[in-house]
């Protein structure tokens, strides 16, 4: 790895993340190409226009065809891309990635619970987001967002909508684990570090990080809860110093949606997935953010062997460098 010592790791942050942008594109037309190939002897020859249709999707085949593309989406533009840039820039690709070292115990049982604290917040945040509206010039695009909003919560129900136990178990993979993984690899793991040093802040590098993993998802109107969520992710890796931690974080957020539609589907439960959580009682809510604050606050106090890791990697990169010159 002389070669990212001596050159990627001396670029500007402008540079590396244009480099990255460079490797999410490549990797994305690869991954993609390569997918659809695999999958015409299995999804047919008009997997093009299907895939054209998405938006209509709506029978088991065409939803198996979403859920091929999902993983290799997931693939393509999350996990490889990442972990390219990561053995780029370091010869030591998982404590480049802070992947090395597990958080403590502790941070792990408060983010478990802070995960279901926080929800009455979110969704306090979503009802406000939706509620949004924008000037009456910009009606028309206020009507594109709300019907795109609209095909995408359709087809994410369709995507969800399983009562099997293997459909379950399918859909923890994608929309739980790949995207735990994949998302914090990139945003929190490859992203934050290089806005951070731009910025020369590790509170710009989590706000701005967070801005964009929010903007990515492309569904407006869920922008502030999502936001809200990435800054949590973006604090978690801060404090602890293992990207375990946000990841974990990740997976029980969107496994314990995976489950609601689940059991929601079977009627085993009456609350519907998007009311889920949801508290109208204000002194209720109060209590929730509360105890998400002292949840936080647990996380925070644990914060030392993150440091410890930093401290150890930056003397790492230093000799490497010393030793190059």
């Amino acid at each position: 790895m002389d070669i990212s010592l001596d050159y990627l790791q001396r670029q500007s942050p402008f540079g590396q993340l244009m480099m990255l942008v460079v490797l999410i594109i490549a990797s994305a037309f690869l991954t993609i190409f390569v997918g659809i190939l695999l999958a015409i002897p299995i999804f047919g020859r008009d997997i093009l226009v299907l895939i054209s249709q998405a938006a209509t999707m709506s029978s088991p085949h065409d939803i198996a065809l979403l859920k091929y593309l999902q993983v290799v989406s997931q693939a393509g533009i999350f996990i490889i891309p990442a972990i390219v840039f990561a053995a780029l820039m370091s010869g030591r690709l998982w404590q480049y990635l802070q992947l090395s070292s597990w958080p403590d115990g502790r941070q792990m049982v408060a983010v478990f619970f802070l995960v279901f604290a926080i929800l009455p917040g979110i969704n306090w945040l979503m009802e406000i987001n939706a509620a949004l509206s924008l000037p009456q010039w910009l009606q028309s695009i206020e009507s594109w967002m709300r019907t795109s909003e609209e095909e995408a919560a359709r087809l994410t129900e369709a995507f969800l909508a399983t009562t099997t136990p293997g459909g379950l178990a399918v859909n923890l993979f994608i929309v739980a684990l790949m995207a735990a993984i994949g998302e914090e690899l990139l945003f929190r793991g490859v992203l934050q570090k290089i806005f951070t040093r731009w910025f020369d802040s590790v509170h710009w590098g989590v706000l701005i990080t967070s801005v964009l993993f929010s903007m990515f998802h492309l569904q407006f109107f869920g922008f502030l809860p999502r936001l809200l969520l990435g800054i949590l992710f973006g604090y978690m890796l801060v404090w602890s110093g293992s990207l375990w931690l946000p990841i974990l974080a990740h997976f029980i957020n969107n496994a314990s949606a995976v489950l609601v539609y689940y059991f929601y589907n079977r009627g085993a439960i009456a609350t519907p997935a998007e009311d889920f959580g949801t508290i109208e009682n204000l002194p209720l809510l109060m209590l929730s953010l509360a105890a998400s604050a002292g949840l936080m606050f647990i996380i925070y106090q644990y914060r030392w062997r993150g440091k410890r890791i930093e401290v150890r990697e930056e003397r790492f990169r230093g000799e490497r460098l010393e030793e190059r010159d």
